[in-house]
């Protein structure tokens, strides 16, 4: 997940996306089948990581974030709650 720091994951995946789609162009209008083949095959799965990762990886990484803060703040009202001396 962590290969690719330098773009952003949205530009990776329009460049992956983009990738296979030349890789296809060529296959369609060359000779040159077995370089072309391989290349689509690994552009395939890039393309496919990078939309996974888009869609579903950083969006649940987000929310777990997010809980994991409410978690923290609940926490801390329960000690706040049980410090605090009885009436």
């Amino acid at each position: 997940m962590d290969r690719f720091q330098v773009i952003s994951p949205k530009s990776q995946l329009w460049l992956f996306h983009v990738a296979l789609v030349l890789n296809i162009l060529g296959m369609v209008l060359t000779d040159m089948w077995l370089p072309m083949v391989v290349g689509a095959i690994v552009t395939t799965y890039l393309s496919v990581d990078a939309m996974i990762r888009v869609r579903y990886v950083f969006p649940l990484k987000k929310a777990i974030r997010e809980l994991e803060h409410e978690n923290a703040l609940l926490r801390q009202k329960i000690s706040d709650v049980q410090q605090t001396p009885p009436y």
